[in-house]
């Protein structure tokens, strides 16, 4: 009986070990099918992981859910905007149409190319945008002479990054913004940059990264497709 006892429990371990590696083997081919869908969602992806955490895997897909997803990026291009070290951490994601995720975050550089665009379109100014430390360095030509104006970013909306005039460099010295001329100052003064974010997503901070500017985004029942294509 003790020998029979012995056996049971062997094939009970041996049965369960082949249930782990088929769980794992799943999980694996899902992360990599979920890497594929967003290459081909999204443009320029460079470095795309997605690791699905939690165990059993295959009782979350029964369910319609996962429990726990995260991804990350070297880079990606999202709606014309270029971003760097992506990162993302959602909760409660499901398994089929339309792919909804309960909660999450995600955050990226955005790449000065992309602000300089940006900052270009809102001020109708000529602007060259780097980073350096805790500032963004707008260049801009003024009468001729090369300006230079230190801002900071920040939040000014759900969807809306706003940046504050810190100091305006020239040859000459500091001077107020105010003491540009009008069309210069006017176009520098309550910047504002709208950002096209999809639905049930806020932006909730900004701060200068290398590069450009980590912008961290988080999200309620977002539906997942219309991330990558926003």
């Amino acid at each position: 009986m003790k020998r029979l006892v012995g056996w049971v429990v062997v094939v009970l371990v041996v049965l369960g070990g082949v249930a782990v590696v088929a769980d794992r083997l799943a999980v694996r081919s899902a992360e990599r099918g979920a890497v594929t869908a967003f290459e081909q969602e999204a443009d320029d992806v460079t470095g795309a992981q997605i690791d699905i955490t939690g165990f059993p895997f295959l009782t979350q897909v029964v369910r319609g859910e996962l429990d726990h997803v995260t991804g990350s990026a070297d880079s990606a291009t999202f709606a014309g905007y270029a971003v760097s070290d992506l990162r993302v951490d959602a909760r409660g994601v499901g398994t089929s149409e339309p792919f909804t995720v309960a909660s999450g975050t995600a955050s990226g550089v955005l790449a000065e190319s992309s602000l300089q665009e940006a900052v270009q379109e809102q001020s109708g100014l000529d602007v060259t945008v780097t980073s350096a430390g805790d500032v963004l360095a707008l260049g801009v030509e003024v009468l001729g002479l090369p300006v230079t104006v230190d801002v900071t970013p920040r939040v000014s909306g759900p969807e809306t990054l706003a940046v504050d005039v810190e100091a305006v460099r020239t040859g000459l010295g500091v001077v107020s913004v105010e003491d540009l001329p009008a069309g210069v100052s006017d176009a520098l003064t309550d910047l504002q940059i709208a950002l096209d974010l999809p639905h049930g997503v806020a932006l909730d901070a900004v701060a200068v990264a290398e590069g450009g500017v980590r912008v961290t985004v988080t999200g309620t029942d977002v539906v997942a497709t219309d991330l990558v294509a926003s």
